[in-house]
């Protein structure tokens, strides 16, 4: 269990930075990440989550017990940058992981196990992503992807 930071955080990260940082747990475990806050340039500054531990990795779309995570900036504007939470999990052969909760948003339903749903909401003045629950599938991965709770309403 830890937390990874962009330098500075949460001041705002520096100009042309490419940092990396490894994080490795148990064989016959994941790494659940959560992501508390996220605030980059756009189109110009990206971190890369990667399923291993080297920059060849794959771009993640599932994890193993290896994330390979690289943060690069461009030499100009800068955000407030991001708080990761990160935590190994023992694969369950009945249930999937703990999906998170959205920034600005909730959670409803705490059984992860196959066959179970779990629906969100936002706060008042955000709007969610995607509204169809999470179902978790018997391959142990969720329906898709966590939704988010994008920017306030006009």
């Amino acid at each position: 269990m830890g937390t990874v930071l962009s330098p500075d955080y949460p001041e705002g990260y520096g100009n042309n930075l490419n940092c990396i940082w490894t994080i490795i747990s148990d064989p016959g475990s994941r790494i659940h990440l959560s992501f508390n806050d996220f605030d980059l340039e756009s189109q110009f500054d990206f971190l890369a989550v990667k399923d291993g531990d080297s920059p060849d990795s794959p771009i993640i779309g599932t994890s193993s017990n290896f994330i390979y995570l690289l943060f690069t900036t461009d030499n100009s504007r800068s955000n407030n940058g991001f708080k990761i939470h990160y935590e190994s999990v023992t694969v369950n052969t009945y249930s999937c992981l703990d999906p998170g909760i959205p920034v600005h948003g909730r959670r409803y339903g705490h059984d992860f196990s196959i066959g179970s749903t779990v629906s969100f909401s936002c706060d008042p003045g955000y709007r969610l992503s995607h509204e169809e629950p999470l179902l978790c599938e018997k391959n142990h991965w969720w329906s898709h992807p966590l939704p988010t709770c994008d920017g306030k309403n006009k």
